[in-house]
Order: structure tokens, then sequence, then C-alpha cells
């Protein structure tokens, strides 16, 4: 595809209004007028993100909200910049294999999240290849830790630090 197809594919163009803007007037080339697009595309975000709470629950899953749009903004412009070539190449390949666009945003996501997690979690340095063979081991490898997150992610912080404090405790 083109790379004005990838790029539609990491930002589309805006529709509609939010919190008074006119989405339409918005430059997905632009970084921060981006973000707002990205922002945009999770109505169901939007009151969490305005009030920052660090903590939502959808369905049976709670998430952080501003990490949520972080990890689609690192995902957007990495495919807006064609760096790694990977992600794209990737994206094609789920979105052929009939996986709608947000789904292949949250699986490309999860490859970054680890690599985030690395960084801030151990120092760890950015990892192509790595991320190469994540990106190639899509969409098992997300569909394997999907059937593992159901419960971890139903659980609030609170929830988590109680688990892990009588983790320690018992030690």
């Amino acid at each position: 595809m083109s790379e004005a197809a990838r790029k539609a594919f990491a930002c589309p163009p805006g529709a509609g209004q939010v919190d008074g803007i006119d989405l339409a007037f918005l430059d997905p080339a632009d970084e921060a007028q981006r973000r707002a697009l990205i922002k945009a595309e999770h109505p169901e975000l939007q009151e969490a993100l305005g009030t920052g709470l660090r903590e939502v629950r959808r369905a049976n899953e709670t998430m952080n909200p501003t990490l949520h749009i972080a990890m689609h903004e690192i995902v957007a412009n990495q495919l807006w910049a064609d760096d790694p070539p990977e992600m794209w190449q990737t994206a094609e390949r789920l979105t052929a294999a009939g996986y709608e666009r947000h789904k292949v945003l949250h699986m490309l996501g999860s490859v970054v999240s680890a690599q985030v997690w690395g960084a801030l979690a151990s120092n760890a340095p950015y990892d192509l290849e790595r991320v190469r063979l994540e990106l190639a081991a899509l969409p098992e490898g997300w569909e394997a830790q999907a059937e593992q997150w159901p419960l971890e992610r139903s659980r609030n912080r609170a929830e988590r630090r109680a688990e892990e404090r009588r983790r320690r405790q018992a030690h």
C-alpha cells in the first residue's frame, strides 16, 4: 500500500466535534493535532481524561486512560514515520487476516508496551530485534496474552497492591 494509506491507518482524518473542536480542521501530520484525533477516537475515555482519573473500568477491564492514549500515540507515530517498517507490514498482514483497525492498533501496542515497560522497569534499551520477533508472532502472541488478561485487568490498583502485600507477608 501507499504512504497515504499507511498514514491514514495510523491516524485517519477526523469528523465531528470534540470539546468544541471541529476535528475536520485537525492535521494528522502535526503530532499535537494527531494526539487530539487519537483522543477523539476514544469517546468512552473523554471524561476520565478530562478529570485526570488514573483508572477506569470498562466491561471487565481496568485500565489507565492516559497510558492507553499514550500507547496509541506511540503506535501512530511509528506507523506515521514507517519506523520500524515492520509495524506497517504487520498492520497490513493483520488487516488482511480480517482484524479491524482498532484491534490491530492494540496488537501493535502490546509490542510497544513491552518495550516501554522494559525501559521503565529495568532501564532496558530498545530492542529492535525483539520488536521484530514480537510483531512476527502476531496475532498468535496477542491471542495467547489476551487469554491471561481478564483476571488481571479486572482488578483495580488497590486490589493488585493488596494481593502483592499478601504475597510478601506470606514469605
